[in-house]
């Protein structure tokens, strides 16, 4: 799993999104300036999030995008998902399929380990939404839920 500038900014631009949530549409064009990216990289990314379904886009005057659920509907995983279609690749997976062959197969003590890493990621990203990324409502105890998940990051 990386976190490339595209999750990063897709990230940005869904909070930006919340924010305005229930309000006017938002021009590309302004969440560009908010934002600071590269208007082109918006465009690109605002096509994945809409393909998605997270977001929708309103043409004419006051036209822009809004985001198509409540900030507290829209998982993080969502976006990862959206930019990336999957959010952890499992190492095993390939060999499993034929793609490659593994002469451990069978007998590997680390791809249980794999396996697990892999839920665990998926599953805290799905456990945090946007409306938890925005602003004044966010706290360290919504995103990290005990001590022991804080020290991991």
């Amino acid at each position: 799993m990386k976190i490339t500038s595209s999750i990063e900014y897709a990230t940005r631009l869904m909070v930006s999104l919340g924010k305005f949530h229930g309000g006017e549409a938002v021009s590309s064009k302004k969440l560009a300036e908010i934002e600071n990216i590269p208007a082109d990289f918006v465009d690109q990314i605002l096509m994945h999030l809409r393909r998605a379904g997270l977001v929708k886009s309103q043409r004419g005057a006051g036209g822009g995008y809004i985001l198509a659920l409540s900030p507290s509907k829209i998982k993080l995983g969502d976006i990862l998902r959206a930019m990336n279609g999957r959010i952890f690749d499992d190492v095993c997976e390939k060999y499993q399929s034929g793609e490659k062959e593994c002469g451990r197969h069978g007998s590997c003590a680390i791809s249980p380990v794999w396996r697990k890493l892999g839920v665990l990621i998926e599953d805290y990203l799905d456990s945090v939404t946007i409306e938890q990324l925005m602003g004044e409502k966010t706290s360290r105890a919504q995103i990290f839920p005990s001590p022991e998940a804080e020290a991991v990051v």
